[in-house]
């Protein structure tokens, strides 16, 4: 779509708003004349939007360009690009006109339509959100590094509160025998939970210096991916590490209480798609561990190098930094069963750029800061689908 006929739209739509408020003020006359101006307005926008595909298929008939998957993904792409160029000028501080905002408008409107929410601004220059494929780089970034919200489930959400009803896992009752023209009966209805959710609000300020803005776009872009992922991991194994410990402590004596855990506590559905997630010190402990021939009980996972097992289970290591040891008491914690049972992370998807050159100490500092903001809220679902285990280690802290 090219820009005359996406402001042109844009145009038509806050038209039409002008027009519904003149309605509900009763100024029915001024409005029946702001119609006669759109109906004009659309019957132009009409003439480009046929012009535009008479190019496409002209581009197509001729040999010159073959579209995959049709306009929309043509639209796409070249929307992608412009935002992305008006994304960079924002990080500047540049001045954006009035026709780039109107591609800020559209993108935002795009991101609506496919992602199911915006958290950005039309201003142009004083917040945008990330585009599509600088998330995605970010996401492919923050995957170098242990993002614990792998191990739980992440539902991507589109308002800012709401609630989600989960099937609980129970014991069910089976069907009761049938006589011959016997009468079925009712059968037990399944057991829902509402699990209500309100993300809230996190973020940071990133300062660059203004001798790094006069850099190319691409150094620019990998400073800005390698700080937000950073701080997007951090930010996730909080909450996910944080949302855990609301579990009942319980405490492991050796070995075998992590294998009565396993065996007894979990239910065994659960307990076949269980993982062990513990810090450095429990790990450490964990693999001195040997059988009565001397050999030890942690063994490599062939599937994934460099992982350890425990009795089938991926035995996951946590930075003490991150995973902290009770030094007071020498234990150390040991989160055992399905955590993508037992919690569940609401993400709302996009990162919001915000950047200034006089507020904070931006101005004292002759940088630019960039302030990144996400949402996100976490819940425990269901807490009986994992243990949180603290086992002494005091021998080796």
């Amino acid at each position: 779509m090219r820009k005359e006929l996406r402001a042109l739209l844009d145009a038509i739509e806050q038209k039409k708003q002008e027009i519904r408020t003149m309605v509900s003020e009763d100024k029915t006359t001024e409005a029946k004349n702001e119609m006669v101006e759109v109906r004009k307005m659309q019957d132009k926008a009409d003439v480009l939007r046929g012009l535009e595909e008479e190019e496409v298929r002209g581009l197509g008939n001729d040999g010159e360009q073959q579209l995959n998957g049709g306009g929309e993904q043509r639209d796409d792409a070249e929307l992608e690009k412009e935002y992305r160029s008006v994304f960079m000028k924002g990080i500047r501080r540049q001045n954006v006109s009035s026709e780039e905002r109107s591609i800020i408008t559209a993108y935002e409107k795009r991101a609506a339509l496919h992602e199911g929410g915006v958290t950005g601004q039309t201003s142009g220059d004083a917040s945008l959100i990330v585009p599509q494929d600088i998330q995605t780089s970010i996401n492919q970034f923050m995957r170098q590094f242990i993002d614990l919200a792998q191990f739980v489930t992440v539902e991507n959400v589109t308002t800012l509160s709401g609630s989600r009803v989960i099937e609980k896992d129970a014991e069910f009752v089976p069907y009761p025998e049938i006589g011959e023209f016997g009468p079925i009966s009712e059968t037990e209805a399944p057991n829902f939970i509402s699990l209500l959710y309100a993300v809230k609000k996190r973020g940071g300020i990133l300062p660059i210096t203004n001798d790094l803005l006069q850099d190319s776009d691409q150094n620019i872009l990998n400073y800005v991916i390698d700080w937000i992922g950073r701080k997007a991991v951090a930010t996730r194994n909080f909450l996910v590490l944080g949302q855990l410990a609301t579990l009942t402590k319980k405490p492991l004596a050796n070995l075998d209480a992590i294998k009565r855990v396993l065996n007894i506590t979990l239910d065994p559905s659960i307990s076949e798609r269980s993982r062990i997630i513990t810090n450095q010190h429990g790990f450490a402990w964990m693999d001195e561990q040997k059988d009565a021939n001397g050999r030890y009980l942690l063994v490599d996972d062939i599937t994934e190098p460099g992982k350890k097992i425990f009795k089938g289970k991926q035995v996951t290591v946590v930075s003490n930094r991150i995973l902290k040891t009770d030094t007071v008491n020498g234990t150390a914690p040991f989160i055992i069963g399905d955590t993508k049972q037992s919690t569940v992370l609401f993400n709302r998807k996009f990162y919001e750029l915000a950047s200034t050159k006089e507020g904070g100490d931006a101005f004292k500092r002759d940088s630019t800061d960039l302030r990144t903001i996400m949402r996100q809220d976490i819940k425990t679902w269901d807490a009986e689908a994992a243990v949180y285990g603290e086992l002494d280690v005091s021998a080796i802290v």
